[in-house]
Order: structure tokens, then sequence, then C-alpha cells
């Protein structure tokens, strides 16, 4: 770490507060890649001006874009999310000059090594950080022609998708056991979202930040994980398809979409299903019990930021 980056490190945190633009389509950090040096970058301001002047500067690609203000004691659940959607950079703006500083310069994730992987919180800073791009470019209010980018930030989301597990929110029932009890025995039963026009999903979530920030309205329910091909299966006949994280940037994957990806992507989804039942089976080894309290503490390594709300 050079000397200026400490200096100016020191100066971003010592402040009591400073403005993260943010995508209102997508309730989620704005999300810029750098085209030089392909950093993926949220950027941050010390003032409203700086930001009006951002703002604007996309506002000719239709892009939506709004301040959130962040106070010191929010500042390490921030860079923590935004370490875990896969960001790089922090852009740092004050007096019109702009300064890109690596994210982990600010944060760190803790360490996971001791703890076995398959009681490790579920992360796909991939899936979320594509997911985030493409939604900012479908969300643009252009006609699709214009969109240039999008065929191929849409197969590159495909492709992480079909790699990835999902956590699934799921309610117990009512009983004498607790709830961990409850889940071996798997006394649950599913949650779905009905949509202002009726239309049933159900929800699914791409990393444990974001299943917690859905269990903040909803206190009392638990989650199971999922690789991509069992979610055709376990569909019901009433919904139309999943939400993808539904408190963020909140992706609708229909069935039709899903087949898509089981069709075209078929050797992903077998990696990905290779490595869900690996963690499976490792669940019942001695290391993974031992390792189950680790796992707990570190289940909230970083704080749930909750995000602007997603403006039609």
């Amino acid at each position: 770490m050079s000397i200026d980056n400490q200096f100016l490190i020191k100066k971003v945190t010592q402040r009591d507060s400073f403005i993260a633009c943010f995508c209102a389509s997508t309730r989620m950090p704005f999300l810029f890649c750098d085209p030089v040096s392909y950093a993926d970058q949220a950027w941050v301001f010390a003032d409203e001006a700086g930001l009006k002047e951002f703002v604007e500067r996309f506002s000719a690609k239709k892009i939506p874009l709004q301040g959130v203000m962040i106070r010191k004691d929010q500042f390490t659940g921030f860079f923590g999310s935004l370490l875990h959607i896969g960001v790089t950079e922090i852009v740092f703006t004050e007096n019109g000059a702009s300064v890109p500083i690596p994210i982990e310069q600010f944060v760190r994730l803790k360490d996971m090594s001791s703890v076995p992987e398959a009681l490790r919180p579920l992360e796909n800073p991939q899936l979320m950080l594509t997911g985030i791009y493409l939604m900012q470019e479908v969300t643009r209010k252009v006609p699709n022609e214009e969109k240039e980018d999008l065929n191929d930030l849409n197969e590159e989301f495909l492709v992480n998708l079909a790699r990835a597990r999902f956590l699934i929110p799921v309610q117990v029932k009512d009983g004498p056991e607790n709830p961990g009890e409850k889940m071996q025995k798997k006394q649950f039963g599913f949650i779905n979202i009905t949509l202002k026009n009726g239309d049933v999903y159900r929800p699914i979530f791409a990393d444990n930040m974001e299943f917690q920030k859905f269990r903040q309205q909803k206190k009392d329910v638990q989650a199971i994980t999922m690789p991509f091909a069992g979610l055709k299966q376990g569909l019901p006949a009433e919904a139309k398809g999943y939400l993808l994280n539904p408190n963020g940037c909140q992706i609708v994957l229909q069935r039709p979409l899903i087949d898509q990806v089981l069709a075209n992507f078929p050797d992903d989804v077998k990696k990905g299903t290779s490595e869900a039942m690996k963690l499976a089976q490792s669940l019942a080894g001695p290391q993974v019990r031992k390792g189950a309290k680790a796992a707990l503490s570190a289940s909230a390594h970083s704080k749930v930021m909750k995000m602007p709300e997603k403006k039609d």
C-alpha cells in the first residue's frame, strides 16, 4: 500500500459519512467496469455536487442513479457487502478528483479456512456481479437494439447461474422440536411470493447476505441449498418461476429460462450439481460437525445493508 493510499483511506474512513451511488432499478450499488483496468468499481462521493455530476454522466444512457448516505457506523457493512458481490475497487470522488482504491484496503473477509466448506455461508460473487450488470442493462429505458452489451452479459450470467447453488427459504412447521430438528426431519413448507398482478413466484437467493435481507422481514424462516439442476423439479405447478434476490435486483427466472439453461449449458449444470453433492455428502463427516461452531460465528462476518426501495 502506498503512502498516498494510506492517507486517502484514512481520510475516507474518518469521515462521518459519504454518499454511495446506487442504481434505482436494481436497489444495489451501481457497478462500473473500468474500460482500461477492467476493475469492477463502486463509486462513493464526498458531497452531493460530485454525485450530481456523475448521475448526469449516465442520464443520457437512461441509467437511473441515486445517492444513498452511508454513515460511519455502516462503513464496514457497506464495504463488506461490496466485497461479497465481487467489487474490486472503490472510487472516491472529492472536489472533482476521483481516485480508485482496492476494496481490500478497506475491509477483508474473515479467514474461513478452519471452517469446513459445507458449513461456510453460501457465496456466489460471480453470479451476483454478472446479475447486477445484466439488470443495469436490462432495465435501461431504451430499445434493446441500443443495448450493445446485452447478449454478452446475458450469456455470462446464464453460465454462472448454471454453476451456482442457491438458498431457498422454508418455514418450519409448528411442533415441540427446535428448528434444527424440524429441518432434519423435513418438517417445513416452502414459501411463495404473489406479485400485484397475481403471478406466483418462489424466492431464491444467490448468497447468505441476500437471504438475510429477506429474513429481516420473515425472521422465522430457515434455508435449504439447491443446485440449479434441482430448480425445475422443485417448482410447484402454480408458480411461474423463481425470483432471484427479491430484496435486491430481483431477477425473474421463468420456466422457459430454466429449460434454456438446462439445454444450453449442460456441462456447467453438471459441474454445479457435482459440487453440491460433494458438499452434501461431507455434512456427515466428523470434521464438519467439529467446525459447526466456527461456521456459526463466521456467518455474520459482514453486516447486512438495507438497500433503498426499488423504483418503477
